[in-house]
C-alpha cells in the first residue's frame, strides 16, 4: 500500500467519522473497558481508556484510524498491562464468519494471484506461480450472496440454540454484521459475564457440534426401530432432542434389522441431523476473555463496510446496507479483483488496469490491497 493509498483512505475514514460519529456504538461502562485501534500502514494500538463516548469520538476523528476496537471484557485499570488490568468479567460474543462456512461459490470467487506475473488460480495455492516460479503470491478471498446467505443462516442456528438451549432471551442477543464477510451476535446476559476460558469453549463446542458423543443406547435404539419418542422425548432440551426431531421428520430410516448402506445408516442420519442445526462459529473469538472486538458503527478496515446492528436477518441485504461511504467517481489502479457487487452495481473483474468506480468500491479495494490510488 503506497502513501497516495493510505492518505487516501485516512481521509476518507477522517471525513465519515467527522459526519456521522453518531453511527458509533458505544458499550456501558466506558471507563472500565480496553479501547485499541490500528492505523492505516501500522501495527496495533491497545490498552487505551476513556472517560466518555465523546473523548472516544473525539481521538477516533483526530486518528482515523484503519480499525477500532473495544473489549468485552470489564477491568479495574484498562490501561496497564494484561496481568495487572484486574479482569472483571466479560460479555459472550460470537464470530460467524462466511470463510468457515464450505459453500461451492469458493471455487469461483476464492483465488491466489501471482504479484510479479499477475498469474492466478484456484485455492489453495501453490508454493510457487506455475507461470514464473516466483513465491509473490496473495490468497484473494472474496464474497458472495451464495456465501453471505450462508453465513446469514448459521446466525439464525446460534440464536436458535442459544434461545432454546441456554434460556437466552432474544432480547439479550444483538446482531451485528461484522463489515466484512459475516455476523458478530453480542450476548447481553450476566450469566455468562464470569465464565473463563474453558467454560467458554465447551459453549462454543456444543454450538459446533464439536466433540459430541452420541450414546450408544439411543443409536441401538434406533437400530431396533424404537419410537423416538421413546429414544429421547422431541420437546427435550439438547442435541439428542433436536436429533430426534430431525429424524422424526425424516423421509426414511433403516428398517430393523435391515442392512445398512454405506452412507445410509444410522450414523449418516444423525451426522446429517448434527450438520443442519450446528453453527460454525470461530471458538477462539468466543474462548477469548481479553479480546478486543470491532465496535459497531465502525468501519471495516479491509472493505470500508460498516460493522452495523441488524434489526432483522430475514431482510438484511449485506451487499448494499452496510455502504455508507459516498459514490463519488475514483481512479484506482487495480491489480486484480474478482467480480463483486456492492450497492446493487455490478463491478469488474479487473486485472491489471485503470478503472473509475465510486469511491465505496474503490475503498474496498484499497484496502484489501488489490488496488493503489491513481
Amino acid at each position: 500500500m503506497n502513501w497516495d493509498t493510505i492518505r487516501f483512505l485516512k481521509a476518507t475514514y477522517k471525513e465519515h467519522y467527522f459526519r456521522d460519529s453518531d453511527r458509533i456504538e458505544f458499550p456501558s461502562k466506558i471507563e472500565e473497558r480496553e479501547f485499541g485501534y490500528m492505523p492505516f500502514g501500522g501495527g496495533m494500538v491497545r490498552h487505551l481508556t476513556f472517560r466518555s463516548a465523546g473523548e472516544a469520538v473525539a481521538e477516533i476523528v483526530r486518528q482515523a484510524p484503519s480499525s477500532v476496537y473495544c473489549s468485552n471484557a470489564l477491568y479495574d485499570s484498562p490501561s496497564l498491562p494484561m496481568e495487572e488490568k484486574g479482569w472483571k468479567g466479560a460479555e459472550l460474543i460470537f464470530d460467524i464468519d462466511a470463510s468457515d462456512i464450505s459453500t461451492p461459490c469458493k471455487r469461483e470467487h476464492d483465488v491466489w494471484f501471482c504479484h510479479d506475473c499477475s498469474s492466478k488460480g484456484r485455492l489453495p495455492r501453490p508454493q510457487r506461480c506455475p507461470n514464473c516460479a516466483k513465491a509473490n503470491m496473495e490468497e484473494i478471498q472474496n464474497v458472495c450472496e451464495v456465501c453471505l446467505e450462508a453465513a446469514k443462516d448459521h446466525a439464525s442456528r446460534l440464536i436458535r440454540l442459544l434461545t432454546e438451549d441456554f434460556s437466552v432471551q432474544p432480547s439479550a442477543i444483538t446482531t451485528y454484521f461484522s463489515g466484512n464477510r459475516g455476523y458478530h451476535l453480542h450476548v447481553q446476559d450476566s450469566r455468562f459475564d464470569p465464565l473463563g476460558a474453558v467454560s467458554r469453549t465447551e459453549i462454543a463446542d456444543y454450538v459446533r457440534g464439536a466433540g459430541m458423543l452420541i450414546p450408544q443406547g439411543f443409536v441401538l435404539s434406533l437400530r431396533r426401530g424404537q419410537r423416538l419418542e421413546e429414544t429421547a422425548p422431541l420437546d427435550n432440551r439438547g442435541w439428542l432432542g433436536r436429533i430426534a426431531k430431525f429424524l422424526s421428520s425424516a423421509p426414511s430410516l433403516p428398517q430393523p434389522e435391515a442392512k445398512e448402506k454405506k452412507g445410509d445408516g444410522i450414523h449418516a442420519h444423525i451426522n446429517r441431523a448434527i450438520e443442519s442445526q450446528v453453527s460454525h462459529v470461530d471458538p477462539s473469538v468466543t474462548t477469548d476473555i481479553h479480546r478486543v472486538f470491532r465496535m459497531p458503527g465502525t468501519l471495516h478496515g479491509s472493505t470500508g463496510l460498516l460493522k452495523m446492528k441488524v434489526k432483522s436477518l430475514d431482510s438484511f441485504k449485506p451487499l448494499s446496507d452496510p455502504v455508507v461511504l459516498g459514490s463519488t467517481r475514483i481512479k484506482v489502479t487495480v491489480k486484480y479483483s474478482p467480480q463483486f457487487t456492492l450497492n446493487g452495481e455490478r463491478l469488474g473483474p479487473f486485472k491489471s488496469e485503470s478503472v473509475s468506480i465510486p469511491a465505496y468500491a474503490a475503498v474496498y479495494l484499497l484496502a484489501r490491497g488489490l488496488a493503489e490510488v491513481s
